[in-house]
């Protein structure tokens, strides 16, 4: 199913081939980067295994990687892939993983990178499912994984703060984010139903930012 998935992906053509290569630059003047598979494979398959709390936490993993240790990216162009990453369809870790690992080798790179963010979780539902099941009545292991869901709170609460610091920085924005909000607690839509006005209010309310050149 993954596979076919994959496949599918990348026989479609669009904006992301067509965006300059100045999302790999660290100055002007460089050559863009080219990182192996190999490479691509292991950093995500190390941000996969070492990530609590699902997507959403693992994007500020992923920042610090790729953009602020490794500089293999650009942070507004990763910041452009977490935005669409976040509205299409699936797992918002795969689907960034897919979006980072083109720009960074094309078809193969999207291909090592889905795979690296995604065995270890496949790998460690085996190890639980085999040996450690026996033990999820135990007290203690109770209250290490309840410990555990308290530490992903609060990094999901890092993560809203990392990306509200990063892009909420006028006011049409705030209030796209305040009405989403609202939407959500208030009046109790259906998060797709969310997405798809907030994405309107966007479109509305802001500019976007200047082309890159090229």
């Amino acid at each position: 199913m993954l596979s076919a998935l994959l496949f599918c992906r990348m026989k479609i053509d669009g904006s992301w081939n067509a965006m300059s290569t100045e999302q790999f630059h660290t100055k002007p003047d460089e050559a863009p980067l080219r990182i192996s598979c190999a490479d691509i494979f292991w950093t995500f398959f190390r941000i996969g295994l070492f990530t609590l709390g699902g997507g959403l936490a693992m994007t500020t993993v992923m920042r610090h990687e790729l953009v602020l240790k490794r500089r293999w990216l650009a942070d507004d162009g990763f910041m452009n892939e977490l935005s669409t990453a976040t509205a299409v369809p699936g797992a918002i870790a795969v689907n960034l993983a897919y979006l980072q690992g083109r720009r960074l080798h094309g078809g193969l790179g999207a291909t090592s990178a889905v795979l690296g963010v995604v065995l270890p979780s496949f790998f460690v539902i085996l190890l639980i499912a085999w040996f450690a099941m026996p033990y999820f009545g135990q007290p203690k292991v109770a209250v290490f994984f309840r410990g555990c869901a308290i530490g992903v709170g609060g990094q999901l609460a890092f993560t809203s703060f990392a990306f509200g610091r990063k892009l909420l920085r006028s006011w049409p924005k705030m209030a796209v984010c305040a009405g989403a909000l609202a939407m959500t607690v208030v009046w109790e839509m259906h998060p797709i139903w969310v997405l798809v006005v907030a994405g309107g209010l966007g479109f509305a309310l802001t500019k976007p930012g200047p082309q890159a050149p090229g």
